[in-house]
């Protein structure tokens, strides 16, 4: 890799990968490399494989929706004929309290209203959600929900949905930076319900549908996906193989300064590499360490967001050892003392080839905000404590046959209210130093569509500049 470049991205998740990819398709003639501190590229997004188990260590697949996410960059890679869709038990998503299962997600009009899940007085203050004026100040996710909806709903879904996803407070969730197109809808139709409606007919009349009908929101478990035979590290592998020799593993960028018209970055090394634009992929902490000396104020801020700690646990069973057979694509935890699960994916019922035939997978997350301790297990201790947990759900009878535990140090990043307007401010600063971009889960989302989205926003501006 040549010590001059024209484009040099510092981190090498999928973000990074992407631009460079990105850059590298759109302008063969440019010179561009990653270089990425740790042993693999990939970050959180990756996939651990053995004894015929696959345990996704970030994301589980991916939801095709809209231009520019996963499913477009996977085209561009040639992987769609390796693309596999989700069995139609992803349609199926369930609550946990106190080590039983409740009925699944109500995921229609009909299910709604026959749903035990929430009590007639909660149906009614939820159906009531037309009534509600729209209010454009910034909310947290909780508060946005228990307005519109009412209590019962916000207690019921919103925060289990947000622990079992993020392992983040659903009461600190900025409504406006993690789920904007919600917000939007408020905006536009003044009802998220009726908003919604809208929404779904338009598209349905675009489709040639006579007669549109009620939405049924079963539709999004069966929109998810992933590869065939790998998970989610094919992605990883195949953006790592399209840079052929442009990523450089075990190189830690330690400073970052202006030299001239150019960027020069320091390897912990000591040997330092020039580029005429930079692009920092890297977790807020790492990039504020980076940013400090130009832009201390953005570094303050990039240093303060929220990164709950949440572990990944992969546990396999054999089949005939569970009393009661895990269905649907998981569950989600109202909290309780009475486990430490945040919420499941059923990985065998939903992706069958990614467990051995007559076994069973159960991947969980766990930690977060409401259960720091739990990141200071050993990895024993909590495969055992997950074990312990899973076995009341499910009447285990048997030992694990398998089991993966991996620790996520500042996970995921938490958009506490007023994150939008903060990161926009910080990008333009950055902007403005010419040459320099920021992009990752730290700025427009944090899911794996979010972030290649990203990717592919900073790559037009070095192709731009």
């Amino acid at each position: 890799m040549s010590n001059e470049l024209d484009v040099l991205v510092v981190g090498g998740g999928v973000t990074g990968l992407t631009v460079a990819q990105q850059v590298g398709a759109a302008a063969p003639r440019t010179s561009v490399a990653v270089l990425e501190a740790g042993e693999r590229v990939g970050g959180i997004v990756g996939s651990y494989r053995r004894e015929g188990y696959t345990v996704d260590t970030g994301p589980h697949g991916f939801v095709v929706y809209g231009p520019g996410g996963v499913s477009d960059l996977a085209s561009e890679l040639g992987l769609d004929d390796e693309l596999m869709a989700a069995e139609p038990a992803a349609q199926r998503l369930f609550l946990l309290r106190e080590d039983h299962l409740l009925e699944p997600m109500p995921v229609s009009v009909t299910d709604f209203l026959t749903s035990s899940l929430l009590s007639a007085r909660g149906k009614l203050r939820a159906a009531a959600e037309v009534l509600v004026p729209r209010r454009l100040a910034e909310e947290p996710f909780f508060h946005f929900t228990a307005r519109r909806f009412g209590t019962e709903v916000a207690e019921a879904l919103a925060v289990p949905a947000v622990l079992g996803v993020t392992g983040g407070d659903s009461r600190n969730l900025s409504v406006d930076a993690k789920f904007p197109f919600i917000r939007q809808l408020e905006r536009d139709h003044r009802s998220i319900l009726l908003g919604a409606l809208k929404v779904t007919w338009k598209q349905q009349r675009a489709a040639g549908k006579r007669f549109p009908t009620l939405p049924r929101f079963e539709e999004f478990g069966m929109r998810l996906f992933s590869f065939r035979g790998h998970g989610m590290q094919r992605l990883v592998d195949a953006l790592e193989k399209s840079l052929t020799d442009r990523v450089r593993l075990g190189a830690r960028v330690v400073a970052l300064d202006r030299d001239e018209d150019r960027w020069r970055a320091t390897l912990s090394t000591g040997e330092s590499v020039r580029a005429a634009q930079v692009v920092l992929a890297l977790p807020a902490h790492a990039a504020a360490a980076l940013l400090g000396p130009h832009l201390p104020r953005l570094a303050a801020t990039l240093t303060e967001i929220p990164h709950p700690d949440v572990r990944v646990v992969g546990i396999g069973y054999r089949r005939a050892d569970l009393r009661r057979q895990p269905d649907g694509i998981g569950f989600l935890t109202i909290p309780t003392e009475h486990t430490h699960i945040l919420g499941t994916i059923h990985t065998s019922t939903i992706f069958p080839d990614q467990a051995p035939p007559d076994t069973v997978l159960i991947r969980t997350l766990a930690g977060g905000v409401q259960d720091r301790a739990f990141a200071e297990l050993s990895p024993a201790d909590a495969v055992e404590t997950i074990h312990q947990d899973l076995r009341r759900v499910f009447g285990i009878s048997g030992r694990p046959v398998f089991s993966f535990d991996h620790l996520w140090r500042r996970a995921i990043p938490e958009y506490q209210v007023g994150h939008r307007a903060r990161m926009d401010a910080g990008l333009a600063e950055v902007a403005r130093l010419g040459g320099l971009h920021l992009a990752g889960n730290t700025y427009h989302g944090v899911g794996v569509n979010d972030c290649v989205r990203d990717a592919r926003r900073v790559a037009a501006d070095v192709l731009g500049s």
